[in-house]
């Protein structure tokens, strides 16, 4: 069991040597309040050199203390005042002119007398950086090439910090190489209050032009003005169809029979639909004589097209099959079978990629009735008999 003084929000982790004498560490555990069991399970069987880590998350102060996994769960009891090391120190050596130095090795021997080095390179930019440091007075020494003496060699290291490291610069003395700071570029921040705004101008007026293209299509939509005659009307010079037709809406063309299917020429009936119930953009289905079984396309890449059943028909992608979808990339090359038994039809799915479905519901084999709905790849068909 794990204790602290204070209520607050913690992690806690172990580092500590497996059996092979290998350095390691487990991974940090959140807990919050002043309590929590210990997980000990994660270091394995015979553990050795074990340490815990206690870590406030709103300060970044922790707490280190040694821990016998040999005795046992042991319950830990940690005051606030245990909480003394810093988890993170970078310190910024730099010259009396505030550029960084090029290279360096830091030493700081914190408050209870523990020394550490670091090394800083060039790809470093003159920071050293060290963890677990104990608050409160520390000696830093520098050493680098020409230098003449650390002018900030004694530091105080707070306990209390507005972020959970610590930062400071430490400056030193001596003719030192060090690095040259390249400013940043202006561009990127410069008037950001106009740049800012030309963005929301920009905005207002695409959404202003996207509004007023809405309200002229629902005032052209409910004249029953199409935007071709708009346009010819306006003298805009458009192409006929493609025999010569004058455009239908446009100025001097024939009036349209809303009662009449533009793409069969058939009535519609009281429902608005018509013999080949066809979408915009549908092939027109062929006169069939025929009194057999058969599939009639009315939604989709086939919409319009007519499949007469005569015994075992398999359906799919491949040009090859006795109903081809060619043209219907969502179909399986054998996507399913449609076969006479029992004095009536039924169909079966050959294994396909995006499933049969007949009235909506998806099936491996489902007998046909006159009338049901078969929905294979991306089109829709009428099964009549």
């Amino acid at each position: 069991m794990l204790n602290v003084e204070k209520k607050g929000s913690y992690v806690y982790w172990f580092t500590y040597k497996d059996a092979e004498g290998a350095s390691k560490a487990t991974l940090p555990v959140r807990f919050k309040g002043k309590s929590t069991d210990l997980d000990l399970t994660a270091m394995g069987e015979k553990p050795t050199a074990v340490k815990l880590f206690v870590m406030n998350r709103t300060t970044g102060n922790l707490a280190i203390s040694e821990y016998p996994p040999s005795k046992g769960t042991q319950d830990v009891d940690l005051k606030a005042d245990d909480l003394q090391y810093i988890r993170s120190v970078r310190l910024r050596i730099v010259a009396e002119d505030g550029k960084p130095v090029e290279s360096a090795i830091v030493s700081i021997t914190d408050g209870m007398n523990t020394k550490m080095t670091a090394l800083v390179t060039p790809a470093d930019e003159g920071v050293a950086t060290f963890a677990n440091v104990v608050s409160g007075e520390a000696t830093v020494k520098v050493e680098t090439e020409n230098l003449r003496k650390t002018i900030d060699s004694d530091i105080e290291i707070p306990e209390k910090r507005d972020t959970p490291g610590y930062e400071r610069d430490i400056k030193v003395a001596g003719d030192v190489n060090t690095l040259t700071i390249k400013p940043k570029a202006k561009e990127a921040s410069a008037k950001p209050d106009s740049m800012g705004a030309a963005i929301v101008h920009a905005v207002v007026g695409f959404i202003v032009i996207i509004i007023i293209i809405a309200v002229v299509a629902i005032v052209l939509k409910v004249k029953g003005v199409t935007s071709k005659a708009a346009l010819q009307g306006l003298g805009v010079e458009l192409p006929g169809d493609a025999n010569g037709q004058a455009v239908p809406g446009a100025p001097g063309a024939p009036a349209i029979d809303p009662n009449v299917c533009q793409f069969c020429g058939q009535r519609k009936d009281a429902n608005g639909q018509c013999v080949c119930s066809a979408i915009p953009g549908a092939a027109v289905p062929a006169a069939s004589t025929s009194s057999g079984p058969r599939l009639v396309g009315f939604q989709g890449v086939y919409a319009g097209h007519i499949f007469e059943i005569a015994g075992a028909m398999v359906m799919g992608r491949d040009a090859d099959n006795p109903i081809a979808l060619p043209n219907d990339s969502t179909a399986s090359r054998r996507h399913a079978t449609i076969s006479q038994s029992n004095g009536g039809y039924s169909i079966r799915d050959e294994g396909s990629s995006n499933g049969t479905f007949v009235n909506g519901a998806k099936i491996t084999e489902q007998t046909l009735s006159a009338g049901d709905e078969i929905q294979v790849g991306g089109t829709k068909f009428r099964f009549e008999v």
